[in-house]
């Protein structure tokens, strides 16, 4: 029996199990999940073999996520998202994997943000300090003051007071307090930058605000929770030292969608700050971007108005639950929880004054880009209805300059189901050829980091600043999915051509940190069609015919991967 032959065997066999149950008076389908991964979770601990299989922890601790994510107004989603954050404590220590540790740390600050209530909360502020601590007694101590002021009431206060005196010798300095060293109101003379421009998306359950600054600046980011007494919502906010705001500043008005209202304006004398109100809020990610320079933050939310999140009950026990699901199923759980696919955007990388790579007689790959688009828009318009799509959308339809972070806003405004980002190679080396696909995620691979170094071009960040961002938004990238829709496209696409414009070198899937794809949350591939600076490959980018094998080949691998998620979607 084939590894493909086992892995359908397993994906039906769950299919058929989770379509066999029925909910019980009062269970909902995130119920179910989490009394099934409990399981899995539970029988993974106790076997020394599977044990050892980090693939198998990381399966489960990405599902306990995901029934949090997909099923947020379940009773079971906040212990979930706390037996996620536990799981990959757990994968630090057993595997000595830092990047598991600071996931961790990541899903456990969501978890207090999220469900600030919640009897678990202080326990997961707890995990924070410890894990902190490791690196850090000085932040340490930091994260055990927090835990006593903000959950005083909580059974883990009496522990973080023994760190705190334990750590004491290691407590930070005060910060100085800011005095106003300089009468002057010209901001030139301050030196201080402009905030020139705040662009705004936001759907019924994601925000993204983009704040342009004239020039690099510090920030700071703080959560304000509802204030149901005196009528306002959640609030995100951020500093912005060394600021002014431009007298021409416009923000479009908020018409709909999880934000209800951006205020702005300066805090102090040489600081901007800048708030969203949000309808409701489950987690925000802020990092930012440089040439030009802006801040970005993301904020996700339930759609519904604050004060509707569901806590676990003191008295209750979140551990004891049992199910029969086989722990041979764990490799399908992801697929389990996918969603089916019914809008996909498409990308049309670079464009307007950005031009991407130029071939040896003057192609420019932002045309070409577009080409492929159109063609792949028009085969999904006439035919993705036979296999579920239903829309499909251009973040461009013509030669338009479109900022990288706003590709991704597009994507998430439109509800997209994949984000498919289309581009051509490029290399110094004019014999170099062949085709490639790519996810977002970190990597040590240098041609890998060239080539997002290229795609990436039209804006900068620091490798250790893009690390710090990728930490935050990998969980919820859909890695597994991703690597799966970049597998049947890439197959896809090599065999398509291949069949009428030979020698096609395949060259795999791969990683690497494209801007574009930050934020997506949904299946989302970047495709290097072709090297456009070789010349027998540029010759072949002019013709309409070889822009259609490629449009063809991506068409193929959508088809394929969307056949599978249509087949594993829980019903």
């Amino acid at each position: 029996m084939t590894k493909r032959t086992l892995s359908f065997l397993i994906i039906s066999s769950l299919i058929a199990l989770f379509s066999s149950i029925q909910p019980t008076f009062g269970q909902d389908r995130g119920e179910i999940l989490y009394d099934q991964t409990f399981e899995l979770y539970k029988n993974l601990t106790v076997n020394k073999d599977k044990s050892q299989n980090k693939e198998i922890w990381e399966t489960i601790a990405r599902a306990f996520f995901s029934i949090d994510k997909d099923y947020p107004n379940s009773p079971k989603a906040p212990n979930s998202l706390f037996l996620s954050g536990k799981m990959y404590e757990e994968m630090g220590e057993r595997f000595n994997s830092q990047k598991d540790f600071d996931m961790s740390v990541g899903i456990s600050r969501k978890f207090v943000r999220k469900y600030p209530d919640s009897n678990l909360a202080d326990d997961a502020q707890l995990r924070v300090a410890r894990i902190v601590e490791r690196q850090s007694k000085s932040d340490a101590y930091l994260e055990y003051d927090k835990l006593v002021t903000e959950f005083p009431n909580g059974d883990m206060k009496p522990v973080a007071q023994n760190k705190k005196a334990e750590l004491a010798p290691f407590k930070p300095a005060k910060k100085p307090v800011y005095t106003d060293r300089d009468n002057s109101n010209d901001a030139s003379a301050l030196g201080l930058t402009k905030v020139s421009q705040i662009r705004h998306w936001s759907t019924d359950d994601y925000t993204r605000v983009v704040i342009h600054l004239a020039k690099d600046a510090k920030y700071k980011s703080r959560l304000l929770k509802a204030d149901p007494k005196n009528g306002k919502p959640p609030r995100l906010f951020v500093d912005i030292e060394g600021a002014t705001v431009d007298k021409n500043l416009y923000v479009e008005p908020v018409t709909k969608g999880l934000l209800e209202q951006i205020k702005f304006g300066r805090n102090t004398k040489d600081t901007v700050r800048v708030v969203l109100y949000i309808n409701s809020f489950d987690d925000y990610k802020v990092f930012k971007l440089k040439d030009p320079n802006r801040i970005v933050m993301d904020i996700e939310g339930s759609g519904k108005k604050s004060g509707g999140y569901y806590a676990g009950d003191k008295k209750s026990d979140p551990y004891e639950y049992k199910s029969g699901m086989p722990e041979d199923n764990v490799a399908s759980l992801s697929e389990a929880l996918g969603l089916k696919i019914k809008t996909v955007v498409i990308d049309a990388g670079h464009g307007g004054h950005d031009p991407g790579a130029i071939g040896p007689t003057g192609l420019k790959e932002k045309d070409v880009n577009l080409k492929i688009a159109k063609a792949l828009k028009a085969k999904l318009d006439k035919e993705g209805k036979k296999f579920g799509i239903t829309k499909v959308y251009l973040t461009r339809s013509t030669d338009k300059f479109i900022p990288l972070e706003e590709r991704t806003a597009i994507a998430k405004k439109q509800g997209a189901d994949l984000f498919i980002s289309i581009h051509c190679n490029a290399a110094r080396n004019k014999q170099a050829y062949g085709i490639e696909t790519y996810i977002l995620s970190l990597t040590n691979d240098k041609a890998s980091l060239a080539v997002a170094a290229r795609e990436n071009a039209s804006t900068s960040i620091s490798r250790s600043e893009m690390d710090k961002v990728l930490k935050q938004y990998l969980l919820g990238a859909k890695i597994e999915e991703s690597q799966r829709l970049a597998g049947h496209v890439q197959s896809s696409v090599v065999s398509k051509v291949s069949s009428k414009y030979p020698p096609v070198k395949n060259k795999g899937v791969k990683k690497a940190p494209f801007i574009v794809l930050i934020g997506a949350d949904i299946p989302s591939i970047l495709v290097e069609t072709s090297f456009i600076t070789n010349p027998r490959d540029e010759k072949r980018l002019k013709s309409n015919d070889y822009v259609n094998k490629i449009a063809d080949g991506i068409f193929a691998g959508v088809q394929r991967f969307s056949g599978e998620m249509q087949t594993a979607s829980v019903q």
